[in-house]
């Protein structure tokens, strides 16, 4: 018999899309009744991610020191990915609907892959705390997450975006430097990991 199997290698994937695909699987098996445990657990795989999305902010200024600890946190978070998926492979023994529901691509299976539509109706307005921005766009059809991103200087190809993956049409972006300028986008993610942006907004910080 042969099994459905995920991709493992997540290398080729850009700095920040890797960032988001971490995001994408942590919230695509928190509460996944499927897989209520896994190797390594969810916690440290969160930790790691966190770490990895951590210094790949502070990379962005050129620092050598922090570019280097972000490099050794990406290498940490690729072999954490590939750990997981043959873990979640082990677990899923070739059942294809719970190897989708863990948030990794299935690997190439001839299925076609349909069009995704970027989110419309997407508003940034204060959140009720100093430092918080909150973003919301209306609900697409095909999306299974939305992933709320931001960044601190007006987007470019070097932009580093930070992630909040999320089944939720609204996130509150903490701890935002208050007068500075935010600049935020929104993506819709189908089953098959396709990803359709919003236009980028900015607001101040209050």
């Amino acid at each position: 018999m042969k099994y459905v199997t995920l991709i493992k290698d997540y290398s080729k994937l850009s700095e920040s899309n890797l960032d988001l695909k971490g995001g994408k699987i942590i919230a695509a098996l928190t509460g996944n009744t499927d897989f209520p445990a896994t190797l390594p657990s969810l916690a440290d795989f969160t930790s790691v991610k966190n770490t990895y999305s951590t210094n790949l902010i502070a990379a962005s200024n050129g620092d050598r020191a922090a570019i280097a600890l972000k490099n050794q946190d990406k290498d940490s978070l690729l072999g954490a990915m590939r750990l997981l998926a043959i873990n979640l492979e082990g677990l899923a023994l070739g059942n294809q609907a719970k190897l989708v529901s863990t948030g990794f691509d299935l690997a190439g299976n001839g299925e076609s892959v349909p069009a995704m539509l970027a989110p419309t109706g997407f508003k940034l307005t204060d959140g009720l705390n100093p430092g918080e921005i909150k973003s919301t766009v209306k609900g697409v059809a095909q999306a299974i997450m939305y992933s709320h991103e931001y960044c601190l200087t007006a987007p470019d190809e070097n932009a580093v975006w930070v992630t909040w993956v999320t089944s939720t049409v609204t996130t509150v972006f903490t701890d935002l430097p208050g007068g500075t300028r935010v600049y935020v986008r929104v993506g819709a993610i189908g089953r098959k990991d396709q990803l359709a942006y919003s236009p980028v907004l900015s607001r101040i910080v209050q």
